[in-house]
């Protein structure tokens, strides 16, 4: 992989709340920080964030999507098991 000398910025497609454009803008920018913003809008509504924030924030989102989805599956078996006796 090669260093960033200089911002690269691509436009993509993503499902977002109702009332945000679909089309949203990342910008990666040399020493590690990404900006995202809306497809039209100006760059002083773009939102910045370190990636090793953004990496640890996804980590920590998984591990809380595998512990609901575990729970739940506790939950079924319980009620399973209530209603075989």
């Amino acid at each position: 992989m090669t260093d960033l000398n200089k911002p690269v910025t691509r436009r993509t497609r993503a499902i977002v709340p109702h009332g945000v454009k679909p089309e949203i803008v990342v910008t990666l920018y040399p020493g590690g920080t990404m900006g995202l913003r809306e497809a039209g809008r100006r760059r002083k509504h773009e939102y910045c964030l370190d990636i090793g924030k953004l990496y640890v924030r996804a980590v920590e989102n998984a591990i809380a999507t595998k512990r609901m989805e575990k729970g739940k599956k506790r939950a079924n078996e319980r009620k399973l098991r209530r209603l075989l006796k």
